[in-house]
This record gives structure tokens, C-alpha cells and sequence, in this order.
């Protein structure tokens, strides 16, 4: 019986070890695709209610940031914009002074050019805080440190 190799293990003996390495794939495999596929699932699957109506309770809205900006126009004068459209102090005044219904955490944005003086923006802050709009941030533009 010369040339016979032998791994060991006898031909009538049955086979004892388990190969774990295709069953570690498919583990890995079944991980990755319920990771992916979970959020989608779940990001998808709103409850749908059928709320009842109601007469007495005011519908509350998401309201978006009232977007200010200050700008030097050709002239040399500062314009503020209200949402893109030039306003002046009075109409601001006008919109928000009287008409006390928005909310008082109504978030606005105030972005001015960075030639303008300080003054002025700060008599555009001490306007908006008259009118009640206390929940103010300024825009400024990242730059990265050298």
C-alpha cells in the first residue's frame, strides 16, 4: 500500500469538525442587508390615524425662520429684506407690531454684509427684539483656519 496519503482520518469514521467559515459569511451577508433595508422600513411605515376634528383648538403650524438681511445698495444706503424682498423699518413694524399671533419662538435670521457698520445691525436687532422676536441668530460663513 505504498503512495496512500492519509488527512488522518479513517474512510468509515465520520466527519466531527464543522467549517464555521460559510456560516460566518452568511451571518455577515444577513447583518449588512438588515441594516440596510431596517431604516428604510422603518422611515416608511408611518401609523396613519384618523384623528377626530376639532373647532376649539387652534391648529398649530410649522413655522419657518423669518430669513433678515441687511445690504449695501448701489447708493451706498443699507436696505433690509425681508425674506428676499426689500422692507423698510415701518413695514416691519407694520407686519409684526400690530399682528401679535405669531409665536413668540419664532426663529429669525439676520445676515448682514460685512461692510456695514455695527451700529446699524444692531438697530436692525434692537427692532426685531421690540417686536417681540427675542429668538435671533446671525449668519456668518465658516472658514477654515490656515
Amino acid at each position: 500500500m505504498a503512495g496512500s496519503i492519509s488527512a488522518g482520518y479513517e474512510d468509515d469514521e465520520p466527519l466531527s469538525a464543522i467549517n464555521v467559515t460559510p456560516l460566518v459569511d452568511v451571518t455577515l451577508v444577513l447583518l449588512i442587508v438588515f441594516m440596510i433595508t431596517v431604516p428604510v422600513i422603518v422611515g416608511s411605515a408611518r401609523v396613519k390615524v384618523d384623528v377626530p376634528e376639532t373647532t376649539s383648538v387652534e391648529a398649530e403650524s410649522e413655522q419657518l425662520p423669518l430669513v433678515f438681511a441687511l445690504k449695501r445698495n448701489d447708493a451706498g444706503q443699507s436696505t433690509l429684506y425681508l425674506n428676499d424682498n426689500p422692507v423698510t423699518e415701518a413695514d416691519v413694524k407694520k407686519m409684526f407690531g400690530s399682528n401679535r399671533k405669531f409665536n413668540k419662538d419664532q426663529a429669525v435670521s439676520l445676515s448682514a454684509d460685512r461692510g456695514i457698520a455695527y451700529g446699524e445691525v444692531m438697530k436692525v436687532v434692537d427692532l426685531l427684539e421690540s417686536l417681540g422676536l427675542k429668538k435671533l441668530s446671525l449668519d456668518t460663513r465658516h472658514v477654515e483656519q490656515r
